[in-house]
């Protein structure tokens, strides 16, 4: 299904001294937290970044992590980094996911909500995004990681006597029988710019989620 990004969940584990957070003048002390769209080089190393919030980031270094393979490309990511004279010192990346929202009607396959656990969402500070924090359960099936899928799919688009567009859309998540030992955190980004239709302000987008605790819905005001 090419809507969807598969993802594979490992857990990282970062040890940290006591000792930096006593003194107040640690590693960690004055590290920043943002999503952004980073840039890679020729080379497919990540040299910088737009954030959120409209600041322009240069890497004092590049940085590749595993899974960014593309040379001169953008990638969604949450940066962790510390100001150096200037200049991004990144700490660490993490990937978000940035699926494509197809209709539901073009979808040939069943649509499948396995519940998922909502931490927050939020439409970024440039409008640009719609951003989903999310925690997924997961395990180790004879010591394999069992794969999981997870994309958005729009139900309908009305309307209103207004003109006002309302999207409607639905998270996809396929647990695929992954077992849930313990949860493990997801963040999606959802383009408001790609969207099946090109959305004006005050137009509005809904998201519902299937969670352990019932059905999640947010509206969001372009």
């Amino acid at each position: 299904m090419k809507r969807l990004l598969p993802i594979l969940i490992a857990m990282l584990l970062v040890a940290c001294s006591s000792e930096d957070y006593e003194t107040g003048h640690g590693r960690w002390s004055f590290m920043r937290a943002d999503f952004a769209d980073v840039y890679t080089d020729g080379e497919a190393s990540m040299v910088s970044a737009m954030t959120d919030d409209g600041d322009s980031l240069l890497f004092a270094k590049g940085v590749r992590p595993a899974w960014v393979q593309t040379p001169d490309s953008c990638y969604r990511a949450l940066l962790y980094y510390n100001k150096v004279e200037g200049r991004a010192d990144v700490q660490s990346v993490a990937s978000v996911l940035v699926p494509k929202v197809r209709l539901r009607q073009d979808d040939k396959d069943p649509f499948v909500d396995d519940p998922v656990k909502v931490v927050g969402a939020w439409m970024s500070a440039n409008g640009r995004y719609i951003n989903l924090d999310l925690e997924l359960m997961t395990g180790r099936d004879d010591g394999q990681a069992v794969t999981q899928k997870v994309g958005v799919e729009c139900d309908t688009i009305v309307t209103d006597e207004a003109g006002r567009r309302h999207v409607r859309l639905s998270l996809y998540h396929d647990q695929n029988n992954s077992p849930q030992y313990y949860s493990s955190e997801v963040y999606v980004s959802i383009p408001v710019g790609r969207m099946p239709v090109v959305l004006r302000k005050q137009d509005e987008v809904d998201i519902t989620i299937n969670t352990y605790d019932g059905t999640w819905t947010r509206t969001f005001v372009i």
